[in-house]
């Protein structure tokens, strides 16, 4: 196979992600005609990390994150998007992933640094993975709130998913006062750590 012809077939893969809905959207019947697709969500983590790095000291490695954020979603190209409501392991979906990522980046000279890149975020155990992880969950709150404030988000649908959130169920419905709020309550344990991002959250949750 020649060079041309990887860089058209890996380019003929990931641009089935301009058309991809997230799941999310569409199990919560988010009332819009047009939906996000994957990539508009990698295009709205990228753009979200420019604009951190933009206004913090981070102590990461930009290029490394651009790379991490465009590539993260790999796996969706062949693989379903895997929400709160599949009864799926984080370890099942990883390992089902990076069978899709391989089939994707067959033949591309940089195969093993992508594979790498993806391995690394899934594993988070790099500053560069945290801090990406935290992105692809927080842009997904944000979209949530975007739609919410356009009237596209309704509180009965967010309700259909409390039997999915365990025993955090009662506590999350009780912190809600608008839709977006159901998906930012069910998120926010995972930025317990990160000033940067608990700040970003609540900012969105007054707007």
């Amino acid at each position: 196979m020649s060079k041309s012809s990887n860089i058209i077939d890996y380019y003929m893969f990931v641009n089935k992600l301009k058309s991809k809905v997230r799941t999310g959207w569409i199990e919560i019947e988010i009332s819009k005609d047009r939906l996000e697709s994957v990539a508009e969500h990698i295009f709205s983590c990228l753009q979200l990390a420019i604009a951190i790095d933009s206004e913090y000291n981070l102590d990461v490695d930009m290029l490394k994150v651009l790379k991490m954020l465009t590539l993260h979603e790999t796996e969706e190209i062949l693989m379903k998007d895997f929400t709160v409501r599949d009864k799926i392991t984080k370890e099942e979906k990883d390992k089902l992933g990076m069978e899709y990522v391989l089939k994707v980046t067959k033949g591309l000279a940089k195969k093993d640094e992508i594979v790498g890149l993806i391995n690394e975020f899934n594993e988070r155990k790099t500053k560069e993975a945290v801090f990406c992880y935290h992105i692809d969950k927080i842009d997904a709150d944000m979209q949530a709130k975007m739609y919410d404030l356009e009237g596209a988000f309704s509180i009965e649908k967010a309700r259909e998913d409390l039997p999915y959130y365990g025993n955090r169920a009662k506590e999350i419905e009780s912190k809600a006062k608008c839709a977006s709020d159901f998906w930012i309550e069910f998120d926010r344990p995972k930025y317990d750590d990160d000033e940067i991002f608990k700040d970003l959250l609540n900012e969105m949750q007054r707007r």
